[in-house]
């Protein structure tokens, strides 16, 4: 059975994960976060990948990006750009949208992987992050000294600009595979979930978004 998933989503802070439904807990989502950092940079990537948990960043901190999640592989449409494969874990083979404390579409709230538990492929496509980045600017500059209903009203026109695709095999397979940067930048592999974690960590959805996004 092949997914063909799409809506308008929540984010946190400009942040969502895609994850095992069972990676609920801040110390199964950590690795994905420190994953997405920049060592020595006060930025991060567009994504970070670790075990059950992908982290997206999004273009703006107050954007509502539209999510296609399918199955398959292949060229997408022209206006897509690949940021990357990258190796999804799902040992209960049920992954979900999580936005921190954000309702999220009730499509995304539990989906079936119709190969089961295995570790996946996924390809990260996405569109709109410069158009939305330089809208947002428009919006933050003439909505400054505009009402509140004014201003929300302006962001919300925003909604679905910026773009994700993620395109999940449609079975699962047991190496993870390699992430090549366009034009042979770099390619590595993407890491496995680390076996053991600081078991100290404690906190919330949104404190282990915040690590990436802060």
């Amino acid at each position: 059975m092949s997914l063909q998933l799409e809506a308008i989503i929540p984010t946190s802070n400009g942040a969502f994960l895609i994850r095992d439904v069972s990676a609920d807990t801040v110390e199964a989502q950590r690795p994905a976060s420190e994953a997405a950092r920049i060592p020595g940079s006060r930025g991060g990537r567009m994504f970070g990948a670790a075990g059950p948990v992908l982290l997206i960043r999004c273009a703006h901190q107050y954007g509502r990006p539209s999510l296609r999640i399918t199955t398959g592989s292949g060229p997408a449409e022209p206006e897509w750009q690949r940021e990357a494969v990258v190796a999804l874990s799902a040992p209960t083979g049920r992954i979900c949208l999580d936005a921190g404390d954000n309702d999220v579409p009730s499509l995304f709230a539990e989906v079936a992987l119709a190969g089961g538990p295995g570790i996946y492929p996924v390809e990260i496509w996405h569109a709109g992050r410069q158009e939305m980045r330089a809208q947002a600017a428009q919006v933050q500059a003439t909505t400054l000294y505009a009402s509140t209903a004014d201003t929300m009203a302006a962001w919300r026109g925003l909604d679905g600009l910026e773009r994700y695709l993620l395109r999940i095999a449609s079975a699962p397979q047991r190496e993870h595979p390699a992430r090549r940067r366009r034009l042979g930048r770099d390619v590595h592999e993407v890491a496995a979930w680390p076996q053991s974690v600081d078991r100290s960590v404690d906190g919330t959805v949104r404190e282990a978004i915040a690590d990436v996004v802060s």
